[in-house]
């Protein structure tokens, strides 16, 4: 009796086979990160947008005066150079550190407009995954926050009709680039506010006293989060994709009137930023924009 024969694949038509799925993968591969980033890209214009409309209610709520960027501890003064923890209690809870250390921290714009965003992870965009602790978190307390958005520190108590043109002054950047803080959170750029003693609000080039001139911090990672761009809301209320000019390397210069940095770092932080000899140039909230 004659046996039959059993249908099996050669070597050849197996290596052909995952050839195929090989070079299936390779083209689709890209596809899918690219639409993954779309979708963070697109979480993170709705954060800031959120972060934008609960500022801004912020402000309603307090005869149109803008959030503090930092805290204030008395006998320390403004706190503009520190980092601040978020939530406010994360790394010091039940009160140990003293009612000074609460209401500074509370200052903090992450803290004091939760009440109206109600959720801090829209304080953190999906794309900068680098993380950084700052503050650990104590035992009993809330869980840290993830942040990577900063708030424009020469808005610090301004009031709305101090702003020339509020369409086009940001009020949310990812100022720290793609990266994040674990527990804490900045402003960036920061008003320099080293009198403890006296009030703390912009003051415009030329004039004296807290607030009469600003300063920023580096970034933790690149400035191009999304793309070659960031997302930033604005002093309206809203939020869209900032292009940046992250191929302008030292000793090249950015247009001043569009940007706020001079010039990048090869790994696309920031190295310079545009100033007026007293505040960074494109957070004013008297900037004229073309």
């Amino acid at each position: 009796m004659q046996k039959q024969r059993r249908g099996a694949f050669t070597l050849i038509e197996l290596l052909v086979v995952i050839a195929i799925i090989a070079i299936l993968a390779a083209i689709l591969f890209p596809v899918f990160a690219q639409a993954r980033e779309k979708a963070r890209s697109a979480s993170c214009l709705s954060n800031n947008k959120q972060m934008s409309m609960a500022s801004l209610m912020y402000s309603q709520d307090y005869d149109e005066t803008m959030p503090f960027a930092f805290g204030y501890y008395p006998g320390i003064g403004w706190m503009w150079n520190y980092y601040h923890n978020v939530p406010y209690n994360a790394a010091c809870t039940n009160g140990v550190c003293g009612p000074q250390w609460t209401n500074m921290m509370q200052g903090f714009w992450m803290n004091s407009t939760q009440p109206y965003t109600k959720n801090f992870q829209v304080f953190v965009c999906p794309s900068a995954a680098k993380s950084n602790l700052i503050y650990a978190q104590a035992s009993g307390a809330p869980a840290n926050a993830k942040t990577s958005y900063a708030y424009n520190g020469l808005l610090h108590s301004s009031t709305q009709a101090s702003m020339l043109q509020p369409a086009q002054l940001p009020l949310i950047t990812e100022s720290n680039g793609k990266a994040n803080f674990d527990g804490a959170g900045l402003m960036n750029p920061t008003l320099v506010c080293s009198n403890p003693n006296a009030l703390c609000t912009y003051i415009p080039a030329g004039g004296s006293g807290n607030g009469a001139t600003s300063g920023w911090f580096g970034f933790s990672g690149p400035a191009s989060v999304h793309g070659k761009g960031e997302n930033w809301s604005y002093c309206d209320g809203h939020a869209k994709y900032k292009g940046l000019s992250v191929s302008v390397l030292d000793p090249g210069r950015t247009n001043f009137n569009y940007e706020p940095w001079a010039a990048y770092n090869a790994d696309e932080t920031p190295k310079f930023g545009w100033s007026n000899g007293y505040h960074m140039y494109y957070f004013r909230p008297d900037m004229q924009y073309p």
